[in-house]
């Protein structure tokens, strides 16, 4: 079942409160996750200096999700740091140098008349399963943020209801890990808080000082017309992609854009980011619809590291398993989250 949570507060530090009173016991398990996963690498490790340095960032790029993020550490009675810490995942597990598969594969697909149509996969480990909810998120202008995300975390893929979207894989790149820079999580949530069109949140995504890298794949629906783009974020970035001529953009856990691919770390470690692209973009041949895309998603070859995964037999908990499918429907601004993969989906699209 997707956990849906509607939150009715528009001032950012009230909302992340509210957000924390109610969940504090699922932020403290996003905690107790993440901090099994980096003292795995760095036994003892300590997240509360990298939890800082997330928040200063964070203050700098999107001061009310810095404001969020303080009533979510009041309304919980959590650490500020360690929240701060959990919207840095992935900046810590790049600063310790945590041998990470990429995760998630995307797909944005531009028919020739109507919306766009951008579902993904969500790939991560078996042990995060339960602690993910669709949050509902009122601003001040009378418009809705939506987003997957996981507790305690401000942002992942979503969309917001001017009829703009985004999806979201990881990427790895030789200059992530060297401090703590915008979180890519962060990014990801401003775009969508304070883009006022397809243009300006790739522009604002372009200013996002980041340490370590993710492809943020932006979508729009607007005035009867349907675009593009994908942000490839890193340290010295960004790179940008576009669709190709027949309107599809397909981004899995490598670099698309030459110049940052020179510096790609991830083909050598985990080449499947190359195999689920190459995969995927030939069974979305001529795919224009939702079921189309979703069709070309539900595919297990590859095993654990298929477009559509699921746990190898014994212990599951570090292992990679599709936790869930997004779609997003910018024309009705509806997101539509699947809790397990597409083989599982069963959606009337």
């Amino acid at each position: 079942m997707t956990r849906v949570y509607r939150s009715t507060l528009t001032d950012p530090q009230a909302r992340g409160h509210d957000f924390g009173r109610v969940h504090g016991e699922k932020i403290a398990a996003t905690i107790a996750g993440y901090r099994a996963m980096w003292e795995a690498v760095v036994p003892g490790h300590d997240p509360k200096p990298a939890g800082r340095a997330a928040l200063a960032a964070t203050e700098s790029f999107a001061p009310h999700l810095a404001a969020e993020l303080r009533g979510m550490a009041e309304g919980s009675g959590i650490d500020l740091a360690l929240i701060g810490a959990i919207n840095a995942r992935t900046e810590i597990l790049a600063a310790l140098k945590a041998s990470t598969r990429g995760e998630c594969s995307a797909v944005i697909a531009l028919p020739p008349e109507g919306p766009p149509v951008a579902i993904q996969t969500w790939d991560w480990y078996h042990r995060f399963r339960q602690n993910w909810l669709v949050w509902e998120i009122p601003l001040e202008d009378g418009t809705t943020t939506k987003t997957m995300t996981e507790y305690g975390i401000v942002g992942k893929a979503g969309l917001n209801t001017r009829g703009l979207g985004l999806l979201f894989t990881i990427l790895h790149h030789e200059a992530d890990g060297h401090g703590i820079g915008v979180p890519v999580h962060v990014a990801a949530r401003a775009a969508l808080d304070l883009g006022r069109d397809l243009h300006d949140a790739a522009q604002l995504l372009g200013t996002a000082q980041v340490s370590a890298s993710s492809s943020l794949n932006l979508s729009a629906w607007e005035h009867g017309r349907s675009a593009a783009i994908t942000v490839e974020l890193h340290p010295g970035g960004p790179g940008h992609v576009l669709p190709s001529r027949d309107g599809l953009l397909v981004h899995t856990n490598h670099f698309l854009d030459p110049r940052p691919a020179r510096q790609d770390t991830e083909p050598a470690a985990f080449p499947d980011t190359l195999l689920r692209h190459a995969m995927l973009s030939r069974r979305l041949t001529g795919a224009s619809s939702a079921a189309q895309v979703l069709d070309a998603l539900n595919c297990h070859m590859g095993a654990d590291s298929a477009l559509c995964c699921h746990p190898l037999p014994g212990d599951p908990d570090d292992q990679y398993e599709t936790l869930a499918t997004v779609r997003l429907n910018l024309a009705a601004g509806d997101l539509h989250v699947h809790e397990g993969g597409p083989c599982s989906c069963g959606w009337n699209l």
